[in-house]
């Protein structure tokens, strides 16, 4: 009898072990599948709220160049300004074009820059400097030469002495090119709109057109490869930028650096030639694993406009 009690007891024992055992690996397992869904599902939110910001900052720089583009129109169909270019009082389409800015300045909330060319496709007038004339611009403007050819306004981001959006309309009397004016936008205000949203936003241009924009020589590079066009940017997220992998980027992509998550597409000229890209970048405790595509759709219309 008491072998017998002995043998339960240590039966009852075993039972009790592998019971617990079992209720210790059921709980480690669920404990497991529920932070792989949580991550999972963390994860899935980033890269879908990436999407929707890459989206919505395509979307703000269609906007800014169809407005660039309504801008240089108007101003290149101006009475005022015609009749003082026409006659050649430079003064006077200084104070014209500078009013026009300050007019538009008020309507649209944000402001902007205008270049006039002459017929030769040189320098006549810039409304932040009046001194600055007569330089040949033809030899790194291919946007300047195009319009001169086709007689038709467009629009690009483009690599000047910066890299900026260039709405560029020629001035015609008839069918003769009397020259070209020129909105000239940064992306101060893709900026400040991305950052209501709760996005930091870096525009990179390649290194390789230091040659031709001169202004950004002194700007941070990143991977000895791009120079940062916005420099007025968050620290704390452009600090980790700078410890990202940029060295795989592709065509469009994400990924996630030091507790930040960013998302970027590439910004191409009206040739569809690559200048760097657009990055945009919010706070999100989350490890991507990074994704980089290499191509992505190209969006056109007849005005000239591309999107990328």
């Amino acid at each position: 009898m008491v072998v017998t009690m002995m043998f339960l007891e240590k039966l009852i024992k075993k039972i009790n072990s592998i019971i617990f055992i079992f209720t210790i690996s059921i709980l480690s397992i669920s404990l497991y599948l529920v932070y792989s869904l949580h991550i999972s599902y963390t994860q899935k939110e980033a890269v879908q709220s990436l999407d929707n910001a890459l989206l919505l900052t395509k979307n703000m720089l269609e906007e800014e160049q169809q407005r660039a583009l309504s801008l240089s129109v108007l101003l290149s169909e101006d009475k005022t300004f015609l009749k003082y270019y026409g006659a050649n009082q430079r003064e006077k389409v200084f104070e014209t074009i500078n009013e026009k800015i300050h007019s538009l300045e008020t309507l649209q909330g944000y402001r902007f820059e205008v270049q006039v060319h002459d017929k030769n496709l040189h320098t006549y007038l810039r409304s932040w400097d009046y001194s600055i004339k007569d330089i040949p611009l033809s030899s790194f403007r291919e946007g300047l030469v195009m319009v001169k050819k086709s007689h038709r306004p467009m629009v690009s981001i483009e690599v000047g002495k910066r890299l900026n959006i260039k709405a560029i309309s020629p001035i015609l009397n008839g069918n003769n090119f009397m020259g070209s004016i020129e909105v000239i936008e940064g992306f101060e205000h893709l900026q400040e709109k991305l950052l209501e949203q709760g996005y930091d936003v870096f525009i990179l241009l390649e290194k390789k057109y230091l040659s031709i924009a001169t202004t950004l020589k002194q700007n941070p590079v990143l991977l000895n490869k791009y120079v940062l066009v916005n420099t007025r940017t968050n620290k704390k997220s452009y600090d980790r930028l700078q410890k990202a992998n940029l060295s795989s980027l592709g065509s469009y992509g994400y990924f996630s650096a030091v507790g930040y998550a960013f998302g970027y597409f590439e910004l191409k000229n009206y040739h569809n030639e690559k200048l760097g890209y657009c990055i945009v970048g919010k706070k999100k405790d989350v490890a991507l694993s990074s994704f980089h595509q290499e191509s992505t759709p190209i969006e056109s219309n007849s005005s000239g406009v591309i999107i990328r």
